[in-house]
């Protein structure tokens, strides 16, 4: 049994000798000290070295993968139009300050910018994937105006940004006074027979819908949210009537 013990510690002193000696640097032992060889580094590939120099700010071209700027539409190198960064607002796609009070001459001035940089027949003669970005690009831009441009969506979408959201078919901070307001409202404009009537309750509608869009932008100017949309609750039920005397007026 002892011997058997024996042998069996001496295969094992023997591996670890055989181990040792290729894990050691001859040239590296000095005054009995062993010096363990570091193993290789790994040189990463040059798409790797590209990609961990990246910032949150910029990303590769899909084209030529060159590292640009998430800011940039085309590519500086190749000039290939880049797909959409949905990580940024409809305010920074824009090139508007995050803020209720726009500018919007200036607003429509970048879209119109924008949108002819976009326009489908610059493409027409690109690769399929450069044609369908082009779409995305367009369509998010369109979608973006659109929501700054009228003072209730901007609202809505700028508290969205800050977390508070809108529940369809709720009167949530809504009194019964103002609900039979609107419904009176409402009555006056189904009774109504000439443009003439029709065009009066629209007018009162229109100077309530520009109240409340003071109202709406000192609310976010004194970072009051809860007002904000408090207001901007009350602005929807003059916005759908407005839309109906649009209706009345232009079958």
């Amino acid at each position: 049994m002892e011997l058997g013990c024996r042998a069996v510690w001496r295969r094992c002193a023997g591996n670890w000798r055989t181990f040792m000696a290729a894990a050691v640097t001859p040239a590296k032992v000095t005054r009995g000290v062993m010096c363990v060889r570091d193993p290789p580094l790994l040189s990463p590939a040059p798409w790797m070295r590209r990609r961990l120099c990246m910032s949150a700010r910029s990303r590769l071209c899909w084209s030529c993968q060159c590292e640009i700027s998430t800011s940039e539409l085309f590519c500086p190198s190749c000039r290939s139009l880049q797909p959409p960064d949905l990580t940024k607002d409809y305010f920074y796609l824009l090139q508007c300050d995050r803020s209720f009070d726009v500018n919007v001459p200036e607003l429509q001035k970048k879209y119109r910018d924008l949108q002819r940089s976009l326009h489908p027949d610059y493409f027409s003669q690109k690769p399929q994937v450069e044609r369908d970005i082009s779409d995305q690009q367009s369509s998010l831009v369109n979608k973006a105006y659109n929501t700054l441009l009228s003072p209730l969506s901007r609202g809505i979408y700028l508290l969205g940004l800050h977390g508070i959201t809108f529940t369809e078919g709720t009167e949530e901070g809504i009194d019964a006074p103002f609900l039979f307001e609107i419904l009176e409202v409402n009555e006056q404009l189904n009774e109504a027979t000439t443009d003439a009537e029709i065009e009066e309750i629209g007018n009162v509608v229109q100077e309530k819908c520009q109240m409340l869009t003071e109202n709406v932008k000192e609310a976010f100017q004194k970072d009051d949210l809860e007002g904000a949309k408090k207001f901007l609750t009350t602005m929807k039920y003059y916005t759908n009537i407005l839309e109906q005397v649009k209706k009345k007026i232009l079958p």
